[in-house]
């Protein structure tokens, strides 16, 4: 990307989306329809960034142009838009920026990161004229920054416990939240089928939706990244009435997901994932254990600020891994301190040790990194 845009990009790490009352006034009225009735709007606690990421390739095998959007990246900014399936270019990602400049000024605003992109990268799927425009929610639904697309397609992959301090402490809450991220959605794809189930009467009666309008993942599988792709594949199937099966074919016959379950060796085996929740981590967990012991890992943990530590320790240390790691201080984005993780350890008589990612690398026995994707980028961008 050019310079200019870095330093103005960089100028707006930390900063809150908090414009959401003005960012729809960034389009034209017709600009608005379109994003409203090609868009697809992907919200969940887990599992957004997989079902998006399947999706896009599915769209791709069945010669369907489309924009992805996802957040984080792991290495690069520009890996956060894709048009029909390729990385943005630094020229395009730039594209944009006197757009948003005057728009701030005019606005009297300061647009936050992830707004910047998620503005940017709705004008590039204009530009492009593709058929369908992938947009993974950031948190929540109601009052994300997405939600100003007002889709006619929504997605909800699953509702666990996540961001607890913006969302909501029920479920109940947390899913009333996620689902509003349209006002008028004229279908709904359900992941989960349990949710449909215990949300049905509210879902009707806040949205003028009939049965057939609702559609429900019915792939059994204990593996999250086949579910994940099954809820990929009903969102298609709500949208996309002619297509031939053969080129959706099964999950094995796609690339896997960055970042999620990547085994970056084999001897000895190692694994990343981006697991920052205790309903991700028992997701990690389950794929561990379709052939491995977890008893036989060690396991190197670094979160992100603002998580739920607790929670996410409780599930580590009912597997009993062989040595648990706690990732040094000031090795990622906005990271938890060793030191928060203390009085856990402390209270619980247990021991950890301090490790830093090279250690993870350079360790001859089978490992896993997790805890955040936040790392899990670090990773890949030192060690990949």
């Amino acid at each position: 990307m050019s310079d200019e845009f870095k330093i103005y990009l960089n100028s707006k790490i930390g900063k809150r989306n908090k414009n959401l009352e003005v960012l729809a006034s960034f389009f034209e009225s017709n600009e608005l329809q379109i994003l409203k009735e090609k868009s697809i709007s992907i919200v969940g606690t887990n599992g957004k960034t997989s079902s998006a990421f399947y999706l896009n390739e599915i769209f791709t095998k069945n010669d369907i142009s489309s924009v992805l959007f996802t957040s984080p990246h792991l290495v690069d900014v520009n890996e956060r838009i894709k048009i029909n399936n390729e990385i943005i270019s630094d020229e395009k990602i730039s594209l944009y920026m006197d757009d948003l400049k005057q728009f701030e000024s005019e606005n009297n605003i300061e647009l936050a990161y992830f707004e910047t992109l998620f503005l940017t990268s709705c004008k590039l799927f204009l530009e492009s004229k593709a058929d369908y425009f992938i947009v993974e929610a950031g948190i929540g639904g109601l009052y994300d920054t997405t939600s100003i697309l007002n889709v006619d397609t929504v997605c909800i992959t699953n509702v666990n416990y996540d961001h607890m301090d913006l969302l909501g402490e029920s479920l109940e809450e947390i899913f009333y939240q996620k689902i509003q991220i349209s006002d008028n959605p004229k279908r709904i794809i359900f992941g989960d089928p349990n949710l449909y189930e215990v949300h049905k009467t509210y879902v009707h009666d806040r949205f003028d939706l009939t049965d057939k309008d609702i559609y429900l993942n019915d792939l059994e599988s204990q593996n999250k990244m086949n579910l994940n792709f099954g809820t990929a594949l009903k969102i298609f199937e709500s949208i996309i009435t002619n297509f031939d099966e053969d080129k959706t074919s099964t999950v094995e016959s796609y690339p896997k997901v960055p970042g999620r379950f990547e085994e970056v060796s084999k001897n000895p085996i190692k694994i990343i994932d981006g697991a920052h929740n205790s309903s991700s981590f028992e997701t990690l967990v389950s794929f561990i254990e379709e052939n491995h012991t977890t008893g036989d890992f060690d396991i190197y943990i670094g979160m992100k600020k603002g998580k739920n530590i607790i929670e996410f320790m409780n599930k580590i240390f009912t597997k009993k891994f062989n040595q648990i790691y706690l990732i040094k201080n000031n090795s990622f984005f906005e990271q938890t301190k060793t030191s928060d993780f203390e009085n856990y350890f402390n209270a619980n008589g247990l021991t950890y040790k301090v490790a830093t990612i090279g250690d993870f690398y350079t360790s001859k026995n089978p490992s896993i990194l997790t805890g955040s994707l936040y790392l899990v980028g670090k990773y890949k961008k030192e060690y990949s």
